[in-house]
């Protein structure tokens, strides 16, 4: 398959990887992961696509259903060895493709092949998210607004962390039930349990890594489920889990999302008009100030490269 890139978006990830702190990628490496375009030619024995049909390619090319395998790992793309799709045109095999949402730009679904399909993994797809639940989430970055959107259309309560009340706002306009300004209240656990009648919240997307873990413990209800997600605190060492254990709650790791659940969460957004945030688009030209913007934190949601 030949895939025509539209649009393309950046993640943590991508920053990590430019740093060096993901381990030394090859030489010339084509970053980002998260693109979306349309098909301009297929080979001779393809049958699933036509030349016009709108994609994206999956993060992990061979995961497109079933469990996980550290053999995926690897084949990530733009990371290590693999190129990713910030090009004009990338050569992909038939099933690392997905269908992206009709409702959706070409920027708009470039923002879905790891946030958005992150979010949908830990909190609907490992998570059960349902009416009624409360969930946390840790700043107003792409996957932070994706598990916003995703639990206000599944009709549960949703707890933003912020550190700018002007974000808070912003986040609170697309159905947060309640914010909190992590600066200002640094026992954040502490208002979570408040506002929630001491019992806490029933699921969390933990961003933050070392330095928040305590708290989303702290923060968890009984029988609750963290979704460990990030690491924008950096890399140290892990939480005594026995609280895990004290009120039945559970921790899953998530890495991004198959195929399959791509294509689930697509219909999802489609039937459930849902439009990804993005904060700001750039040119092919100006990807050096995309990546100083993600590091600078200032950004509400997703930045976009047009291509």
């Amino acid at each position: 398959m030949l895939v025509r890139i539209k649009a393309a978006s950046l993640n943590y990830r991508d920053l990590l990887i430019l740093r060096g702190q993901l381990g030394k990628a090859r030489e010339g490496l084509i970053p980002f992961s998260d693109g979306a375009g349309e098909v301009a030619a297929v080979g001779a024995e393809v049958t699933r696509w036509r030349v016009g049909d709108r994609v994206a390619p999956l993060f992990y090319p061979d995961w497109t259903a079933g469990r996980f395998r550290e053999a995926y790992g690897p084949a990530a793309l733009g990371g290590g060895d693999a190129d990713g799709v910030l090009a004009d045109l990338v050569v992909m095999p038939e099933t690392a493709l997905v269908r992206i949402p009709q409702s959706l730009s070409f920027e708009e679904a470039a923002t879905l092949p790891c946030a958005g399909l992150t979010a949908w993994h830990a909190l609907v797809v490992r998570g059960g998210l349902g009416q009624g639940d409360t969930v946390l989430v840790q700043g107003t970055g792409g996957v932070a607004l994706f598990g916003l959107q995703f639990a206000t259309a599944l009709k549960a309560r949703t707890i933003v962390l912020s550190s700018s009340d002007e974000k808070r706002k912003r986040a609170t306009e697309l159905g947060a039930w309640k914010t909190a300004n992590y600066r200002t209240t640094p026992e954040w656990d502490v208002e979570v349990r408040r506002v929630t009648d001491n019992i806490g919240v029933s699921h969390i997307l933990e961003l933050g890594g070392p330095d928040t873990f305590d708290r989303s413990l702290r923060a968890l209800a009984a029988a609750g489920h963290i979704a460990q997600i990030g690491v924008f605190t950096g890399f140290g060492p892990q939480s005594n889990l026995i609280r895990l254990q004290l009120i039945n709650a559970s921790i899953d790791g998530i890495n991004v999302g198959s195929g399959e659940h791509f294509a689930a969460m697509s219909d999802f957004i489609d039937a459930h008009a849902i439009k990804p945030i993005i904060d700001k688009r750039f040119a092919f030209a100006e990807v050096p100030a995309a990546y100083d913007e993600l590091a600078s934190g200032r950004h509400f949601g997703k930045l976009v490269i047009q291509l």
